[in-house]
């Protein structure tokens, strides 16, 4: 199958770029856009574009290409695929969460409320899993969506403008994207264990955390 990788890439860091160049994979890099931003160009991207599957990805997320290549199998007998890490390094936990009803409520532009917040699956508890199973939440860990989907179900955030957008809290294009899914009920999300991710981000701020919202380019890394 023809799969391209989107990355959101606000923060230009060697281990990240060497991480995704080791990738087989079609990539195209949306530099120095807020998720607010990305709301016309990766649609676009994806309207004027024919590849079977799209993945997308943050810039602080790594996997290894054997990982990679279990998600890209995946989307062979699934619609939609994810891989999964720690939500922060600091924390034991997953960005697993089980499936439920209605587990996010969107309140305008303000920051999704999770109904089970402390629901996410412990680090401890990831071996009595199934090797793949369905989830709510996808994070965008190497997220990989059919095509159909991705214009039936567009990527769009909370905000409701440029500066509302610069607020990562008030973007959740992840979040959003998951709800509207399993609110419908009608495409299955599956994680698959074996596709562990490293997620660099941490549970306070760091130097890690700089921002570039200025050299805004769309950098194709495909023929």
């Amino acid at each position: 199958m023809n799969n391209c990788l989107m990355i959101m890439s606000v923060r230009d860091t060697d281990f990240f770029r060497n991480s995704v160049n080791r990738l087989n994979v079609s990539k195209v890099w949306f530099k120095g856009y807020t998720e607010y931003e990305l709301n016309t160009h990766i649609n676009q991207f994806i309207q004027d574009t024919n590849f079977d599957n799209y993945f997308i990805v943050s810039d602080d997320v790594l996997i290894t290409p054997k990982r990679f290549n279990l998600l890209q199998d995946a989307l062979k007998r699934y619609e939609i695929v994810t891989g999964w890490g720690l939500r922060r390094q600091n924390l034991n936990e997953s960005t697993i969460l089980r499936q439920s009803n209605h587990w996010i409520q969107c309140q305008a532009s303000h920051l999704p409320t999770f109904q089970k917040y402390n629901n996410y699956i412990p680090i401890h508890q990831i071996d009595s899993l199934p090797e793949e199973f369905e989830v709510s939440f996808t994070g965008w860990f190497y997220t990989g969506i059919r095509r159909d989907i991705w214009l039936e179900y567009p990527y769009h955030t909370i905000a409701s403008s440029e500066t509302q957008g610069k607020n990562q809290y008030l973007a959740s294009t992840d979040a959003q994207w998951s709800q509207r899914i399993t609110a419908k009920n009608k495409y299955k999300q599956i994680c698959i264990k074996a596709a562990r991710t490293t997620h660099v981000s941490v549970a306070a701020p760091s130097d890690f955390y700089k921002w570039n919202f200025i050299d805004k380019k769309i950098v194709k890394d495909y023929e």
